[in-house]
């Protein structure tokens, strides 16, 4: 039976993961190894007599305040947004029409992938570190089918695949992930590409403006050698600069979108482990986990307009002036 996130009845604080717990060989009753030892036998060894059972009377005390997981069918705390044991989302929004009328395997995983919200990974597979596939997916919450195999793929055979959502938003997708530190060291980059290559475009617009039409009115191959032979050092240079930038910032997205999935793995590995080592008294790290995870939509959508008004600036300027 697994503990993680039950309390102690001795010191009534929660399991966590790296703890060493005793299970009662007559009752069921786990205990912290210390706790048991400090008090020398199960806290609840005058029951022994009576028939006790933790797991029977621990059920009927839950009975009011669980949820089943409409994936495996297993209960699960009211308060949890996901599964502890599949790993899953708990509200049956979550899932579509095919999810529910399929049947998981023995061990809560499906048949076919793309109905799994684990994307075939078993919960308990180990990703390193002493983190858990079912801990991963309670972190990262929206698409886990996706980035469950990806990071199943990567621990076990070191293989990644190229993300296209990273590789389209780049730094905003990385914010998005609440990647905060690298996401915002890629969109400081992306900023400045961008405004360097709007400040050219208005500052300059004359001469991007005389070469569009010198450029139309030629009609040979030889006028226009010998147009570009007269086009002065400085000006040719910021003709082409807005297209280095164009391809600096292409290359930017593609080495994003082949790296994000391995710094993503290895971003939410960090966090689970610190997530679990900082639960503190009173703290059950499956909802931290939950709560701290995810995604920041508020961010993701300011970036977005702001991207918005600073591609479109240049042409609103050239309209009005």
């Amino acid at each position: 039976m697994d503990y993680i996130g039950n309390k102690c009845p001795v010191c009534d604080k929660y399991f966590h993961a790296d703890e060493d717990i005793v299970v009662c060989p007559e009752c069921g009753t786990p205990h912290h190894r210390e706790c048991y030892e400090s008090l020398g036998h199960c806290c609840n060894e005058q029951l022994h007599k009576e028939g006790y059972d933790y797991n029977e009377t621990a059920e009927a005390e839950q009975k009011e305040d669980i949820q089943k997981c409409p994936s495996c069918g297993k209960a699960n705390d009211e308060q949890s947004f996901f599964c502890k044991y599949c790993g899953s989302p708990l509200s049956k929004q979550g899932f579509n029409s095919a999810k529910n009328t399929a049947s998981p395997n023995d061990n809560g995983t499906y048949p076919y992938p793309f109905m799994d919200p684990m994307g075939g990974v078993a919960s308990d597979t180990d990703f390193g570190d002493g983190v858990k596939a079912g801990e991963v997916a309670k972190y990262v919450k929206q698409n886990t089918p996706y980035f469950i195999r990806v990071f199943n793929n990567i621990a076990s055979v070191n293989r990644s695949k190229f993300n296209f959502a990273a590789a389209l938003f780049a730094g905003g997708y990385m914010l998005y992930r609440k990647m905060y530190k690298v996401g915002a060291f890629i969109t400081a980059i992306q900023a400045a590409m961008m405004i360097l290559s709007t400040f050219i475009r208005i500052n300059y617009a004359s001469v991007f403006n005389e070469f569009a039409n010198q450029y139309t009115s030629l009609t040979s191959t030889s006028q226009l050698l010998e147009y570009y032979s007269r086009i002065a050092s400085a000006d040719m240079f910021i003709l082409y600069l807005p297209t280095i930038i164009m391809m600096l910032q292409i290359g930017l997205m593609i080495t994003v979108g082949c790296t994000f999935n391995r710094l993503y793995f290895k971003h939410c590995k960090t966090e689970v482990i610190n997530i679990k080592s900082e639960a503190g008294d009173g703290i059950n790290p499956e909802t931290e986990l939950q709560t701290k995870g995810g995604v920041n939509m508020p961010l993701a959508i300011s970036l977005l307009v702001a991207n918005m008004i600073v591609y479109y600036l240049p042409g609103v300027v050239q309209a009005l002036f």
